[in-house]
């Protein structure tokens, strides 16, 4: 059984992040879930009906969401039983500033942890990107379904490398939430258990 990691889905609005996420809690339910929704969402309700929100936030509406990011995080790595999972998602692009900071923030987690880090890479072709992101649904969780923005994102940008040795990165262009959760507890199962020899 897995205990003590981090699962960090990173990708573009669109990629399937949440969905995977819920896949993965599924197939194991020692994991827990956060993702930006869990902290922005309820502040976005507070200030508007959709995710045209996003773009009218003041300086006070970002401090907002940040020190809510921060409330999750820290109850991550200061609250929560040692033995306790986790899968983040995250949009998270290369030349973004602000997902380079976060990335680090996840980091002061794994570190005060002492977990076991997986970063993956969650990349899709153009075309299925653009068909997943105008999913209705998405609505519900103040998402982007702006087509020119997927599009701009994805030619301009790449999914954010976290440098780190153990990044894995899976196209799931073609794959099913299901398949790709199977892949991802496949993955973090490996580098545990390469761990586990490594400290012997």
């Amino acid at each position: 059984m897995l205990k003590n990691t981090i699962i960090l889905l990173m990708g573009i609005a669109g990629s399937g992040k949440m969905t995977i996420s819920n896949a993965i809690k599924k197939q194991d339910n020692n994991f827990k879930l956060t993702s930006s929704d869990s902290w922005s969402d309820p502040i976005l309700k507070l200030l508007g009906d959709d995710e045209a929100i996003w773009w009218a936030l003041d300086e006070k509406g970002w401090n907002a969401i940040n020190q809510a990011r921060d409330v999750i995080l820290n109850t991550m790595a200061d609250v929560c039983p040692p033995d306790s999972n986790f899968v983040i998602c995250q949009e998270m692009l290369a030349n973004n500033p602000y997902h380079q900071d976060f990335y680090n923030k996840v980091i002061s987690v794994v570190e005060k942890r002492n977990a076991i880090f997986l970063p993956v890479r969650l990349i899709c072709e153009l075309d299925e990107l653009l068909r997943r992101v105008q999913h209705t649904d998405r609505a519900a969780y103040y998402k982007t379904r702006d087509v020119e923005l997927i599009k701009k994102r994805f030619t301009e940008d790449q999914v954010f490398f976290s440098d780190n040795p153990n990044e894995y990165t899976l196209d799931v262009t073609h794959l099913t939430s299901e398949k790709s959760a199977t892949t991802i507890i496949a993955q973090m199962t490996e580098l545990t258990v390469k761990i586990g020899d490594t400290l012997r």
